[in-house]
């Protein structure tokens, strides 16, 4: 018997305007709107990730200058 992974369904209220929408425009793109919609919270998912570890990078100082020293490097330099 193969392997299969256990899959949890998940119930969606949306307007019926809206559940349209998104079938008709994974229909134009030849998927199905699970697929689509998979594609969806995946892409919005990585999206939020990445955001996350932006701005985590953001906050660490590590080998950073302020820029007042930076300015006096560069004056030093120029010297």
């Amino acid at each position: 018997m193969p392997d299969t992974i256990k899959k949890t369904r998940y119930f969606l209220d949306i307007d019926p305007e809206l559940r349209n929408r998104v079938k008709a425009f994974a229909a134009l793109k030849g998927k199905t709107m699970k697929d689509w919609l998979t594609e969806a919270i995946i892409a919005k998912l990585e999206d939020e990730i990445d955001a996350s570890e932006g701005l985590a990078s953001l906050a660490d100082t590590e080998g950073t200058m302020s820029l007042q020293a930076y300015l006096e490097s560069r004056q030093g330099e120029s010297k």
